[in-house]
């Protein structure tokens, strides 16, 4: 009876220990994932602020007087609605 018991015990262990196995590898590939999804974005991002750094060298002073004053009457309005 001991070793039917024992049995059982090393059993149960072993499907423990493959389930944490399992698990780890899972949880492994889900972040090396959002590892890469992060990436990606922070890259987007980068190139964006690029493409907007070439855009304003790219203006001349009044188109970008024109755009700045366009941007900050955008964010007057964007707070003035959170403001509401």
């Amino acid at each position: 009876m001991r070793w039917l018991l024992a049995g059982l015990m090393f059993a149960a262990f072993v499907a423990i220990a493959i389930f944490t196995a399992t698990l780890r590898a899972e949880n492994a590939t889900r972040r090396h994932g959002l590892e890469r999804h992060t990436t990606e974005v922070r890259d987007r991002w980068i190139e964006l602020q690029r493409l907007e750094a070439v855009l304003l060298d790219s203006e001349s002073w009044q188109r970008l007087a024109v755009a700045h004053s366009r941007a900050l009457a955008a964010e007057f309005e964007r707070r003035r609605g959170r403001l509401q």
